[in-house]
């Protein structure tokens, strides 16, 4: 994808940067009613997993001794537990002399706790769990190792309960709405995505809604956010691609569900990667994007979510 985010956060990271919104994120999703701002550390990533922008929010609460790593998606992605494994670690690991884990003395960490918040297009349930082992390769009943996260739909509609106890969430999505709203006015083109944002920020300010910090930061919001619709644009362009041209090598036009449906029920049969190319008369290489973009949607097989997997990996 073009454009370079490493300048700043995107939108929802950049509220929970305050220990203020952090909290009453905390606080509405675990039933607390903290009002000390001193038990709240920031820890958040000098950069996300993409190496290219920091779009998590992490935080230590004190009190709980919990390790808290919240995520916003505008684009839903099945990845999210592998982003967060790796942002757990690299977080635990600046927190430790790496010499304690050689100690006889158990080393003791903040209990991770995990979320994501997403208030993309697509028609997603009120609340889903992600979990690591839906990636491994080889499934088990019981993994060695899990990491499970639920991922909350914040768009209007869903999760009333949830955005009511909380103004920084309810805030955001209404910020969000409002912008959506003035493209649908103005039309989806980049040219407008400025100013459409620049109306909604207005309004927010004229509405109280999150006034203080759209005051404050409104030209690092306005940058973000028109980055942010710009790759929503272009990946939107990339799965219509997918489906008119696909973006395997050596598959052909209108081939593409047919070769996923085919894979689906050789999996079902155990079969390998190897067995399904001789079967198929394929080499591996070809049919493995397909192969493991079928792997990480076991058992459910969503036929569009693959799709748009493999539209992703095509694209990075």
């Amino acid at each position: 994808m073009t454009g370079n985010r490493e300048y700043k956060s995107d939108v929802f990271s950049m509220l929970l940067e305050d220990k203020a919104r952090a909290l009453d994120v905390y606080n509405a999703l675990t039933g607390k009613n903290y009002t000390d701002l001193e038990i709240i550390e920031i820890r958040t990533l000098e950069k996300g997993v993409s190496l290219t922008v920091r779009n998590d929010a992490s935080f230590i609460v004190d009190s709980d001794m919990t390790l808290n790593i919240y995520e916003h998606q505008s684009t839903y992605n099945p990845n999210m537990p592998l982003r967060q494994l790796i942002y757990f670690v690299t977080l635990v690991k600046d927190m430790l002399d790496e010499q304690y884990v050689y100690s006889r003395k158990l080393v003791r960490i903040p209990t991770p706790k995990f979320a994501v918040f997403y208030n993309g297009n697509e028609n997603r349930p009120e609340t889903e769990i992600l979990k690591l082992s839906d990636s491994f390769m080889n499934r088990s009943e019981e993994p060695e190792l899990e990491l499970s996260c639920m991922v909350y739909n914040i768009n209007p509609g869903n999760n009333a309960r949830l955005l009511d106890k909380c103004p920084t969430l309810q805030g955001y999505m209404r910020f969000v709405e409002y912008v959506r709203n003035n493209l649908e006015q103005y039309g989806r083109k980049k040219e407008n995505y400025a100013k459409a944002i620049r109306e909604a920020i207005d309004r927010c300010i004229e509405e109280g809604i999150l006034a203080e910090f759209f005051e404050k930061r409104r030209e690092e919001v306005e940058k973000a956010m028109v980055f942010d619709f710009t790759y929503e644009k272009q990946m939107e362009n990339a799965k219509k691609e997918w489906y008119n041209d696909g973006v395997v090598d050596g598959i052909t036009q209108g081939e593409n569900r047919t070769l996923i449906n085919l894979i689906i029920r050789k999996i079902k049969k155990e079969k390998t990667l190897s067995e399904i190319a001789e079967e198929l008369e394929r080499t591996e290489s070809e049919l493995a994007p397909v192969y493991e973009a079928v792997m990480r949607h076991a058992p459910e097989y969503d036929e569009d979510r693959i799709l748009e997997d493999i539209c992703r990996k095509a694209q990075e």
